[in-house]
C-alpha cells in the first residue's frame, strides 16, 4: 500500500528544490496517508527556531496540487475510448454544438487535457528508454534494448500530431466560438513543442549509442521530425521557434505560459486556513476566566477581613491585579503548548475548481527537534557519520520535521470526474526556497597550494554543505507497514548542485 505514496526530488532551479508527492487513491471510501519529513542542517548555517520562524518556512514553500495525469500509453492517446480525442470528436458530431456553452467549456477541457495526457506519456515512454540504457548488464548491446521503443516514439508522435491536426477544419469556422479555436491554437503550439523536445532528446540518444546505417536512418528521420514541427509552428504564426542566433526570450516565454495554461486543468482548488482557532480562543478564554476567578476572591477575601476602603484591600487588589495577569498568561503558554503538540498549523481544503466536491483535507506543521526526542527509526535512516558530529561541533544538527497527514474522499473522484479518464489519485508539488540557507555560507571556491612530485601547483577546491532528508511514510488507513526514504541535498552558495539518493 505504501508504494501508493511516491516521491520524487528534482532541482526546479539553482535555488528550488522541487518535491512530488503521489498520494494514490485506495478502494476504500476514504484513504488516510502520513508524511513526515526531517531535514538535518549543518548547525553553521545558522538555522534556528529563532531565525528561521514557522512563518518564513511557510513563505518559502509554493504549493500545487491537481489531479494525477491519467495514464495512457501513446498507441492508447488515439485508440482508446477514453482518449479525450473520442471525446473531442464526440462533441464536434453533435449538431449545434457550438451554440450551446456547456459543450463549448467541454472541448476546451477535453483539447487542454489531451495536451497534458501525451506530456505523460512521451515522459514515460522516454524514462522507459533511459532505464533500459542505465540497466543495461555490461556488453550488452543497447540498441537491441531500445530500437523498438525509438521506433514507437516516432511512428506514434506522428501519428499523434495528424490525428489533433485534423480538427483544424472543424474548429477554424465563423460559428465556432473564439475561446474554444484559441484553446486548440495553444495545446496545438504545444504538441509540437513536446514532439520537437522528445525528438531532439532522442536524436542525443542515437547520437550516443547508434553506429553505421541504423545511426544514419534514425538521425535523418528525427531531423525531419524537428523541421516539419518547427515549419509547422512557422506557418501557424505561433513564434515558439528556436533561433541559435537570437536570445529565445519569446521561446522561453510560451513554452513557459504553454505549459502552464494545458496543465491548469488538471489543478485543484485549495482554501487553506489556521487550524484550531476556535478551540485556541476556547481555551485562552478559560485561562482568562481562571486568572479573573483568582482575582475575584483574593478581593472578596480581603474585603471581608478588613472591610471596604482600607489599605489591605488596596494592597490586595493591586497584587490580585498582577498575579491575575501573569496567571492569565502561564495558562495561555499551556495551553498554547499543549495545542501545539496536538493540532496542526494548517488545514488545506481540497476542492474541484467549481468547489462542488471537497476531495480531500491536508493538514500539515512545521516542528523543530531536538535530537534526543527524534523516534530511533529516523535516526537509523539518517546514518549518520562521525564527521556529521565534528561538524557540528558534538551539538547535533538542527532538525526541522514537516509533518503531512492527508485524507482523500476515495468515492468522491469518480463523481467530480466522471467524463474523464479514470483518476488514481494527487500530486502534491511543493517547491522549496533554499535561499535562507545559503547566507552563512562560505564561498564555493577555494584555492590551495598543491606539491605533486616537486612542482608547486595551485588548485581549486568545491565547498558544499549536506543537509540530510529523511521521510517517513504511513498509512494509516488502511494501516500497512511503515516506509523510509532518505536523501542528500548537496549546496554551496551559488545554490543546488546535486541531489543523491541514498539506498536503506
Amino acid at each position: 500500500m505504501l508504494e501508493m505514496i511516491q516521491q520524487s526530488a528534482i532541482p526546479h532551479d539553482r535555488y528550488q528544490l522541487e518535491l512530488k508527492l503521489d498520494y494514490e487513491l485506495g478502494r476504500e471510501k476514504k484513504t488516510h496517508y502520513r508524511i513526515a519529513t526531517y531535514l538535518f542542517i549543518p548547525r553553521s548555517l545558522g538555522i534556528t527556531e529563532e531565525s528561521y520562524p514557522k512563518a518564513e518556512f511557510y513563505r518559502d514553500v509554493k504549493n500545487y496540487i491537481r489531479i494525477k495525469t491519467p495514464e495512457m500509453g501513446l498507441r492508447d492517446l488515439l485508440d482508446s475510448e477514453d482518449t479525450p480525442l473520442k471525446e473531442i470528436q464526440k462533441i464536434i458530431n453533435q449538431p449545434n454544438w457550438y451554440a450551446d456553452p456547456t459543450e463549448n467549456q467541454r472541448i476546451i477541457q477535453a483539447l487542454r487535457l489531451f495536451g497534458a495526457m501525451f506530456k505523460s506519456s512521451l515522459r514515460e515512454h522516454l524514462n522507459l528508454v533511459h532505464k533500459r540504457i542505465n540497466t543495461s548488464q555490461p556488453n550488452t548491446k543497447i540498441t537491441d534494448l531500445i530500437d523498438n521503443l525509438i521506433e514507437e516514439i516516432i511512428s506514434q508522435s506522428r501519428n499523434v500530431g495528424k490525428r489533433y491536426r485534423a480538427f483544424y477544419t472543424d474548429l477554424n469556422l465563423p460559428f465556432i466560438s473564439e475561446n474554444v479555436f484559441s484553446a486548440y491554437l495553444l495545446v496545438d503550439e504545444y504538441i509540437s513543442l513536446l514532439i520537437e523536445e522528445s525528438t531532439t532528446e532522442l536524436f542525443a540518444v542515437v547520437s550516443e549509442h547508434y553506429k553505421g546505417d541504423r545511426r544514419s536512418h534514425f538521425l535523418d528521420t528525427l531531423s525531419k521530425i524537428v523541421e516539419h514541427e518547427t515549419a509547422h509552428r512557422v506557418s501557424r504564426g505561433y513564434g515558439s521557434v528556436l533561433d541559435a542566433d537570437d536570445g529565445n526570450e519569446t521561446y522561453t516565454f510560451r513554452a513557459s505560459v504553454l505549459k502552464k495554461y494545458v496543465s491548469g486543468v488538471l489543478h485543484l482548488s485549495t482554501d487553506s486556513q489556521r487550524e484550531g482557532r476556535g478551540i485556541e480562543q476556547a481555551l485562552m478564554a478559560v485561562a482568562a476566566g481562571i486568572s479573573m476567578i483568582f482575582a475575584t476572591v483574593v478581593a472578596f477575601y480581603f474585603q471581608r477581613v478588613y472591610g471596604n476602603f482600607t489599605l489591605p484591600v488596596f494592597v490586595a487588589l493591586v497584587v490580585g491585579y498582577m498575579f491575575k495577569d501573569r496567571i492569565k498568561e502561564i495558562g495561555r503558554s499551556i495551553f498554547a503548548g499543549s495545542l501545539q503538540a496536538k493540532l496542526y498549523d494548517r488545514r488545506i481544503k481540497i476542492k474541484t475548481l467549481d468547489g462542488k466536491y471537497k476531495l480531500a483535507v491536508l493538514r500539515e506543521k512545521i516542528t523543530f527537534m531536538k535530537e534526543g526526542n527524534l523516534p530511533q527509526s529516523i535516526r537509523t535512516a539518517r546514518q549518520k557519520d562521525p564527521f556529521a558530529d565534528l561538524d557540528n561541533d558534538r551539538e547535533g544538527e538542527t532538525i526541522i520535521c514537516h509533518t503531512k497527514d492527508i485524507v482523500l474522499r476515495d468515492d468522491l473522484f469518480p463523481k467530480a470526474f466522471g467524463g474523464l479518464p479514470r483518476i488514481s489519485g494527487l500530486n502534491d508539488i511543493i517547491r522549496y526556497d533554499i535561499y535562507p540557507y545559503l547566507r552563512k555560507m562560505a564561498d564555493p571556491v577555494e584555492k590551495h597550494l598543491f606539491l605533486e612530485k616537486g612542482q608547486l601547483k595551485t588548485i581549486t577546491t568545491q565547498k558544499v554543505y549536506h543537509i540530510n532528508i529523511v521521510s517517513h511514510y504511513t498509512s494509516i488507513s488502511p494501516q500497512f507497514q511503515k516506509r523510509y526514504e532518505r536523501m542528500r541535498l548537496i549546496i554551496n552558495r551559488k545554490g543546488i548542485k546535486r541531489i543523491e539518493k541514498i539506498s536503506l
